[in-house]
């Protein structure tokens, strides 16, 4: 049954490539990793959720699971968006250690930043033991994991998600990164200082005030866009 669901979003997905978007996508993002069928992202929603209805949480983790073992972009996109649901009820011990090991097979943004945001961003709301893991991954040598260590909590600003009492767990989570040489942690932590500041931008700037002398270039720029 799975097999045949997987098939069907991978078979789903070639008949919506796109060569111009193929090249295009793969141009850019560069991976060393994966493959490009070149499907638009609303298209991957659609087929995703007309393929997964009625699915149990069992279903839908091996589903996920299969998905990401295909190695191309989009279906790697795809695992995502079941994981979306997943993360919302499932076993949260299963999908970080799952969302951990998918981060230890990501080279680009565009599939860490989805599987952060909100991923994992919402399981740090069912389990205080994510964010325990979360800190661990703050000094890894993988700066794509750094960079996922941040980025869950741009889940936590949203303004569907936001309360005053969240501001202080996401300053401690952007806080190791703001003097991180690496560009895509510092943009992230930057990202996350720029979101939360629509909530409360005196906070950030405070917290700018405090700590501006070892922030990078690109931290500093990246947070007060919006202040």
């Amino acid at each position: 049954m799975i097999s045949d669901r997987m098939k069907q979003i991978h078979s789903d997905l070639k008949n919506h490539s796109n060569p111009e978007r193929k090249d295009k996508i793969a141009r850019y993002l560069k991976t060393s990793i994966l493959k490009f069928i070149g499907v638009e992202l609303p298209d991957i929603h659609r087929i995703v959720k007309s393929n997964t209805k009625g699915t149990s949480l069992d279903e839908k983790l091996h589903l996920m699971t299969e998905l990401w073992k295909m190695e191309f972009f989009e279906t790697r996109l795809a695992a995502i968006d079941v994981f979306k649901e997943y993360a919302q009820k499932g076993s949260v011990d299963k999908a970080l250690e799952l969302a951990s090991s998918w981060i230890d097979d990501a080279d680009t943004w565009a599939i860490t930043d989805p599987l952060c945001s909100p991923c994992i961003g919402s399981l740090i709301l069912r389990d205080p033991k994510v964010e325990k893991e979360l800190k661990s991954w703050r000094i890894s040598d993988n700066f794509w994991r750094r960079r996922c260590s941040v980025l869950p909590y741009l889940y936590l600003t949203l303004k569907t998600q936001y309360k005053p009492e969240y501001a202080s767990k996401i300053l401690d989570a952007v806080a190791p990164h703001i003097s991180d040489e690496e560009f895509f942690v510092g943009k992230a932590a930057g990202w996350v200082l720029r979101e939360l500041s629509k909530r409360d931008p005196n906070l950030i700037s405070d917290f700018y005030g405090k700590y501006r002398h070892i922030m990078t270039k690109l931290v500093i720029r990246e947070g007060q866009k919006k202040i």
